[in-house]
């Protein structure tokens, strides 16, 4: 009896905090702690110095993905630059995004991407094309911007209206899109009708004051490896032209922006000056910052934090 009295409490106590788990009392959430604590363990800073290396990693990362996650590509050539549709379930939709992902500029994890645009895009009920841009070092600036630039006009020309699409990507992705519409807006193009970026990387250069004082708190992202990438990535450009690092922009004529970063990574004033520096130049632009979250933590969707981020991001869909 006693034993099974101590089964009690302990049952009792577990079920108490996990209900309050669920109605999101913990901030951060427990769920989140276990997520981080556990990628804190395992997870492993890239080294530049070998791409193949860090690619071929990411790839084994790629790999512990179980089946039923994965979503099949619908594989599409737009005037020579490879990229995917990921559609929703059920759905006619009215809506594209297209989407640049992230990467640093040297590698790609279309996998994991794919999956989560999938929730998205069932979240949003709108389409995503995801452009596979050539990569650094093999293709530095500006290839990358110009697979962009010939997928984004490829998409206008099968018909979509520019009110129907919107711009967006994350990490290295999300300055792409930033860069992309700086590019659409300076070559007279038709712009997109809103874009959202996830922790974009705005400023190549390094400048921010988040990459020292919270390069303790974040064990994903390295200034070092990234300072590297960057190289590769603008090889002869500087690296503050806008449209290698599109904080040193102007802004004016770019649409509304949605911004999510994580409280708790290195490129947070990637985000904060951005968000910044396009209210100055009259932009329509809201930014949302998650205590405590890491880099692109809304593609974590087990956790609450990137619950509520992915409704705020389709609720923003819609809207546009």
């Amino acid at each position: 009896m006693k034993n099974l009295s101590w089964q009690k409490i302990v049952f009792f106590l577990f079920g108490l905090v996990w209900g309050l788990e669920w109605t999101n009392v913990f901030k951060p959430s427990l769920r989140s702690r276990l997520l981080y604590g556990v990628l804190r363990i395992f997870y492993r800073k890239q080294n530049s110095e070998d791409i193949q290396e860090q690619r071929g990693y990411l790839d084994k990362m790629q790999e512990l993905v179980p089946a039923p996650l994965k979503v099949e590509p619908v594989e599409v050539n737009a005037d020579g630059v490879p990229c995917e549709w990921v559609l929703p379930a059920d759905s006619i939709p009215t809506q594209v995004v297209f989407y640049l992902h992230g990467g640093a500029y040297v590698t790609r994890m279309p996998l994991l991407h794919r999956t989560f645009l999938h929730i998205l895009a069932k979240e949003s009920k709108a389409q995503f094309l995801m452009v596979d841009y050539r990569l650094a070092p093999e293709f530095p600036f500006p290839a990358a911007l110009a697979d962009a630039l010939t997928a984004y006009k490829w998409l206008l020309n099968q018909g979509w209206n520019p009110e129907q699409v919107l711009v967006a990507g994350d990490s290295a992705g999300g300055g792409l899109t930033t860069a992309l519409m700086l590019a659409l807006r300076d070559m007279e193009l038709p712009m997109p009708a809103g874009a959202f970026l996830l922790s974009p990387w705005t400023d190549l250069t390094g400048s921010g004051e988040s990459i020292i004082s919270l390069a303790k708190e974040d064990f994903m992202l390295d200034w070092d490896n990234l300072q590297e990438c960057a190289r590769d990535y603008a090889g002869g450009e500087s690296l503050e032209h806008p449209w290698v690092s599109p904080l040193f922009g102007d802004f004016h004529g770019i649409p509304d922006t949605l911004i999510l970063a994580g409280g708790g990574e290195i490129l947070l004033d990637d985000s904060v000056r951005l968000a910044e520096r396009m209210k100055e130049d009259g932009v329509n632009v809201e930014l949302l910052v998650e205590p405590h979250m890491g880099h692109v933590y809304p593609a974590y969707a087990a956790i609450p934090e990137a619950q509520k981020a992915i409704k705020i991001i389709a609720d923003y869909v819609a809207k546009c």
